[in-house]
């Protein structure tokens, strides 16, 4: 959640990590939200093991995840990542 009491600096763009298992939904969702001035996509993964590898160096303001993975869930990666990276904010896709 985002702290209303917290300056929201307009020039940088937000920050999104995609997880999705199906590289057709990563496409969908890193053309959409590229085409748009306010956000950036930094990094994608195809399973949990990889997002877990490549969040941290991503930087990511936004983690956007599936809720249903081969190897795990996004509720498990959004648990992992905030318990070390609280920084970044979590979305769950189901």
């Amino acid at each position: 959640m985002v702290d209303p009491d917290l300056p929201v600096n307009r020039h940088q763009p937000i920050r999104v990590f995609i997880l999705d298992d199906h590289e057709l939904v990563r496409r969908g969702l890193t053309d959409l939200l590229n085409s748009t001035d306010d956000i950036e996509v930094v990094g994608e993964a195809a399973n949990a093991g990889e997002a877990l590898r490549r969040i941290p160096a991503a930087r990511p303001d936004v983690a956007l995840l599936d809720a249903r993975l081969p190897d795990g869930s996004g509720i498990e990666v959004c648990r992992e990542i905030r318990s070390s990276h609280p920084e970044v904010n979590c979305v769950i896709l189901t």
